[in-house]
């Protein structure tokens, strides 16, 4: 991590490290080094859970040390590569040029420019065949090496399968072969692994079959920055009793299992003790055919009523959706319902196995609605094999009357997300053999489906056909395909799921390079007799079973989930089609048992009788200086739940926590004088306040004093308007520092840039002085806010110094702080009465 640009770069807090429950270890006293690669932002590999399971299984080991690196954004890898400094690990800082191993997330095709630019920017030879003993191991897992084909010319392992088990004998086996060719001999010997460089073999997805025993973290990292899904996330069941005829996820997770309610409340009691979060997911491919979903979320919403969590399913099949199921989720707060139809009309909803009727859903809108959401979000893809205009009309026609129905429900704004995919033909599906839409089919049905749904309350998000496009040819892809790659990222392609990123432009430069187009691989419709690219890996089910359900597609027939009948898929499961498929029996392993099994939640009624309002002043420097304002609320907030410091909650359809703070501070620059206030339910000791706020929060923020004030005391934010900040400048600038501030003040005009224009700071600037000694001297600045003028102190330092703004990092600026006016006087916000 690079400070010295952090304050250039959009979103510096991806960079920061410092996180809750994140572990740190001497790389000096392990025998293996691991740094797990998330090929996308931050953000998003922290919403990634089995990034998660995995370093927590890593650095549970005593002889290895676990660390983490995500893609950098485009700002700051060009300037990593401008400066030629190599991509480092997020915990140590260190190359990933010295860690043993590298672990790759495949978990979408379009993040595969970034691998490659990541293995780069580490400047790790791209080819396996060009790297000797002195480089790491490059080992990719996650649903896309199910087709290892399009990257086998770059990882050096694929890994199929669940890694919970097979994560340690990767380091075993790593420690017994420190030469490279010996061990990716013995991982190529080992069940799950793939290895492209000693040639194609027949490889069998590993898989875990007691979800039961499985390690899980019950410390999750609490990031500092807000992921993508800011949650903590239980995952009660993996693979999926369903078998939709288009979805992957559902035929590679097989068999169907779950994790015991016991085990799971466990989990959820450590989970949110160690995080502060205030909402819970209970994950998995369909979380409503989880045997005990609703005792379970009516359990944890009850138990964790007087805390005001909010419990969500992140994948909910409508006909599994009951009224005890949206009680629950409804006792918090409400923001939006989604349901994924997926198909317009009955008809089409048969041939993707998918039977949701439209009564069905109309039923589950009608339960959300009256229960008080007001914005229902719904998914449905186009492009499905047999789909006809008729099935678009379906998708217009329930989107009307689904609206028609909110209003008459609720009387609330209603509002109706519809968001559209595309099919994409993926590997091991019974769909494989069929072709995707071609871009100009796509465009024509999203033209079709805004012309009918173009009506208020309505909104559509169609997705980009060429993404989808370059998605199928990926998903589809041959070794040709690997050229392919290497000559967008050489163009400049990055981030190709991202909107503001994706250039269909330079991936078709790249494809004619090599003499081909995306369209031989997405719009081929395969034979069922003919190999594929991806046959010589077997995910459990056979190609048999997968070619039954091509066939009862054609026909729309429907085949019955798991529990009503087995299928004979080719996994054999224990007690196939029963009850009990995947049940655990009702015990929890001792390796995951805690010392907080349960918490004592609710609060006696008597602790609302005396609320008391605290004021604290609090630092901020080190790296927290480059945490925005917004979240750093969110790590106070997380901060007060696990130091189970008693927050007042606000009343009405959102309740959020009483906690209010004083004016934001620029990223990146550091303070000594922060405040906030916090409203408890009763009187509480102020010194262990502090005491405990303090252990929980990470370093770089302390609170150094607190304070109760009268409950009438003006907002921080309403009543501050002065300001004092210490500068460090650079060593050119001493000698003239005392002229270029005796210039400066007896300027009448200091015009800075705002976005009407200019504006006049002049008569903000209370004082700027001298400090320091004449062997460091810097200068003490005091800023007032006048009328509608709120300066900054960049903007005069950059004046005072004639700088440009993205120079500013090479002074070091300091609030040392903030007032408010009494009476006459400057006080400081502790100074209350």
């Amino acid at each position: 991590m690079f400070e010295d640009f952090l304050s250039l770069v959009s979103k510096p807090g991806r960079y920061i490290n410092s996180e809750i429950n994140a572990t740190h270890k001497d790389l000096s006293h392990v025998k293996t080094k691991v740094c797990l690669f998330f090929p996308d932002t931050y953000e998003v590999g922290m919403s990634h859970l089995g990034l998660r399971i995995l370093y927590d299984i890593l650095n549970g080991r005593d002889d290895t040390a676990c660390e983490r690196v995500f893609s950098p954004w485009l700002d700051y890898e060009q300037r990593l590569s401008s400066a030629g400094r190599p991509l480092r690990s997020l915990e140590s800082n260190e190359p990933l040029t010295k860690f043993d191993i590298i672990g790759i997330t495949l978990q979408y095709e379009l993040s595969y420019s970034n691998i490659l630019a990541g293995l780069r920017l580490a400047e790790i030879p791209l080819h396996t065949v060009d790297r000797t003993d002195n480089h790491p191991i490059i080992v990719a897992g996650g649903p896309c090496a199910v087709n290892p084909e399009p990257l086998s010319a770059f990882i050096d392992a694929f890994f199929i399968g669940d890694g919970e088990e097979a994560v340690h004998q990767i380091i075993e086996l790593r420690q017994q072969h420190p030469g490279r060719f010996a061990y990716l001999k013995a991982l190529s010997q080992s069940e799950g692994f793939y290895v492209p460089i000693l040639g194609k073999k027949n490889v069998r997805r590993r898989i875990v079959r007691d979800l039961e025993s499985a390690h899980y973290p019950n410390k999750p990292i609490v990031p500092l920055m807000k992921p993508i899904h800011d949650r903590i996330s239980i995952e009660v069941a993996r693979g999926c009793i369903r078998g939709c005829r288009f979805c992957q996820a559902g035929v590679i997770y097989r068999p169907y299992r779950e994790r015991s309610p016991e085990l799971i409340k466990s989990l959820v009691s450590e989970s949110l003790h160690c995080t502060g979060y205030d909402e819970l997911s209970l994950a998995s491919l369909s979380s409503g055919d989880y045997s005990d979903i609703q005792p379970l979320m009516q359990d944890i919403a009850e138990t964790y009523h007087d805390d005001r969590l909010s419990l969500s399913l992140p994948s909910l099949r409508i006909g599994t959706l009951t009224s005890g199921m949206i009680q629950a989720i409804a006792a918090v707060r409400k923001t939006g319902f989604t349901l994924a139809p997926e198909a317009g009309t009955e008809r089409l909803r048969a041939v993707i196995n998918k039977p949701v009727s439209d009564a069905d859903l109309m039923s589950a809108a009608r339960l959300i609605f009256s229960n008080g959401w007001s914005v229902l979000k719904l998914y449905f893809m186009i492009g499905l094999p047999t789909e006809t205009n008729e099935d678009l009309d379906g998708i217009i026609n329930l989107a009307h009357k689904l609206l028609t129905l909110g209003r008459s429900v609720s009387k609330r704004h209603i509002q109706i997300n519809i968001t559209i995919s595309t099919f994409v033909p993926k590997p091991h599906t019974p769909f494989q053999w069929f072709s995707q839409a071609t871009r100009e089919e796509i465009k024509f049905k999203q033209s079709y489906l805004a012309q009918g749904l173009r009506q208020n309350g309505i909104v559509l998000k169609p997705h980009s056909p060429e993404m989808s496009l370059l998605e199928s040819a990926f998903a589809r892809g041959d070794s040709r395909i690997g050229p392919v790659i290497e000559e967008a990222v050489r163009l400049g392609c990055r981030f190709d799921g991202w909107s503001e990123c994706f250039d269909i432009a330079k991936w078709e430069q790249a494809f004619h390079k090599y003499g081909l187009t995306p369209e031989l691989y997405t719009s081929r419709r395969f034979e069922q007799e003919e190999a594929l690219p991806w046959d010589y890996v077997h995910v459990g089910v056979t190609k048999t079973h997968l070619q039954r359900e091509y066939r009862r597609a054609l026909d729309a027939k429907i085949t019955e989930n798991c529990r009503i009948q087995c299928e004979s898929c080719g996994l054999g499961c224990p007690e196939g089609g029963s009850e009990r498929l995947g049940r655990p029996s009702n015990r929890i392993p001792d390796s995951q048992k805690t010392s907080r099994v349960t918490i004592t939640r609710h609060r006696d009624s008597t602790e609302i009788s005396r609320r008391s309002r605290i004021r604290m002043k609090f630092t901020k420097s080190g790296r927290m200086r480059f945490l925005s304002h917004l979240d750093l609320m969110t790590l106070f907030q997380r901060a007060t739940s696990r130091a189970e410091i008693p927050v007042a909650f606000s009343q009405g359809f959102n309740p959020h926590p009483k906690i209010a703070f004083g004016p934001a501070l620029s990223v990146g620059i550091e303070s000594l004088s922060e405040y906030l206030d916090v409203e408890t339910t009763h009187i509480v000791d102020l010194l262990l306040l502090k005491s405990l706020l303090n252990d929980t929060l990470p370093e770089g923020i302390r609170i150094v004093q607190a304070d109760v004030i009268p409950s009438k005391t003006p907002s921080l934010s309403g009543s501050i308007s002065r300001y004092s900040y210490g500068v460090q400048m650079p060593e050119k600038y001493w000698n003239e520092i005392e002229a270029r501030v005796s210039v400066f003040l007896s300027n009448t005009s200091v015009l800075v840039a705002n976005g009407e224009g200019q504006k006049n700071i002049r008569q903000c600037i209370e004082a700027i002085e001298i400090s320091g000694d004449i062997n460091h001297p810097g200068v003490s600045i005091i800023l007032v806010d006048r009328e509608r003028i709120k300066p900054r102190i960049q903007d005069v330092v950059a004046q005072l110094f004639a700088v440009k703004l993205e120079q500013l990092h090479l002074f070091g600026i300091t609030r040392t702080g903030m007032f408010y006016q009494s009476e006459g006087c400057w006080k400081n916000p502790l100074e209350v009465s």
